[in-house]
Order: C-alpha cells, then sequence, then structure tokens
C-alpha cells in the first residue's frame, strides 16, 4: 500500500469514552432507557444514526445534543499508544496519509496539531465538505481522485464496519482496526489489532 486513508474516532484517536458518554446522555435526556454495551456495539456495527432512529430521535436534534454535551466535556482526547510511531514509519517508507472523518475537519486538526501529528496528513475530508456520508464512498472516490490514488494501492482504515463498507465500495482496500474485539466476520481486506500492524500495510 502506498495510500492510507484514515478514520479519526476510534481508530487514530481514544475519543470513545467521551462520545459514548455524550451520547447516553442524549438518549437519557429523551426518555430512552439503554444498555450501554448495546449502544457502543451499535456504535460501532452501525453509527450514531443508526442509534438515534433506534430510540425514535430526530438525527438533526440528536447529533447536535450530542456535540454540545462534548463540548463541555473537560477531557482531553489523546492518540492510541503507537499511533505517532506508525504514521512515522509509513511516511518513512513512502507512503502518502489523509484522514476522512464524521468530525469537522478543524477540531480534527486542532487535536493532531496538539499531540505534533498534523504533519504526517496531506488532507483532511470532514462533514462540512458536504459529502455523503460514510458508508457511501462519495468522500473516498474525492480523495483518490484528487491525490490520483492508485486503487490497488489504497487503503481505508476504520474502526467500524462503515469504514470498511466505504472502502469496499470505493474500489480501494479495506483494513478494519479491531483494538476491542467488539465485532465478528467484517469484510475487511486486512485486519489489524494495533497501530503498529498497519504499518505492515507498507508491504502489501
Amino acid at each position: 500500500m502506498k495510500y492510507f486513508i484514515w478514520d479519526f474516532d476510534g481508530t487514530l484517536y481514544d475519543t470513545y469514552p467521551i462520545i459514548l458518554q455524550a451520547i447516553m446522555k442524549v438518549l437519557a435526556n429523551n426518555g430512552a432507557a439503554a444498555d450501554e454495551q448495546a449502544v457502543y456495539k451499535m456504535l460501532k456495527e452501525y453509527s450514531s444514526k443508526k442509534v438515534a432512529e433506534t430510540y425514535g430521535i430526530d438525527f438533526e436534534s440528536f447529533a447536535n445534543q450530542q456535540h454540545a454535551i462534548e463540548a463541555v466535556d473537560d477531557r482531553i482526547p489523546h492518540p492510541f499508544d503507537g499511533v505517532k510511531e506508525t504514521l512515522q514509519a509509513i511516511k518513512d517508507g513512502g507512503g502518502r496519509q489523509f484522514i476522512m472523518t464524521h468530525r469537522m475537519a478543524d477540531d480534527t486538526r486542532a487535536l493532531l496539531e496538539k499531540d505534533g501529528l498534523a504533519e504526517y496528513f496531506e488532507a483532511i475530508v470532514g462533514p462540512e465538505m458536504k459529502f455523503a456520508r460514510k458508508p457511501d464512498p462519495e468522500a473516498i472516490l474525492y480523495l483518490v481522485n484528487k491525490y490520483e490514488m492508485v486503487p490497488e494501492k489504497s487503503v481505508m482504515i476504520g474502526d467500524r464496519i462503515m469504514d470498511v463498507e466505504a472502502g469496499n465500495r470505493a474500489g480501494i482496500h479495506s483494513c478494519f482496526f479491531d483494538n476491542e474485539n467488539v465485532l465478528e466476520d467484517v469484510a475487511a481486506d486486512f485486519v489489524c489489532h494495533t497501530p503498529q500492524e498497519i504499518s505492515t500495510l507498507l508491504q502489501k
């Protein structure tokens, strides 16, 4: 692989403790009784939109409430152990790296800059660009076309089924980042359990 398209939340950064707590608060505030582990698995298998639909909450309202709660959470997300070394190894090996995320690009960039990681990425595609949400491949295809990526040498890396599906539907390779063993039988070309394993895709 030469072109690495990364998901952000749950793949590069350990943000789910903050995200999950915010979602549970939104559900409680809307009178929905939900099991935390069931909600977490739903997030991994599907998305926050699926959670909102399951509990009968308008998704736009759900997302706005979630982001408002996250905004006042004073915990600072951090990258997973080994992420910086992995990004450096990929760069040293001639790889090119990008981010495609549902998190706003400015917020993503600020977190990367805080940890000295922004330099590793050529572009960040966030929801402000108005592409269809994953698993639709529209945002990936934009990156593939703009940066003239070779599909056979390109991979989408993420921790959720929709990341894998987006890569598969875009006609590039997919890598499921499985650091928790929450999901099984994910139809990815590659499965990696640590960030360090992802750097081995340079030889694939």
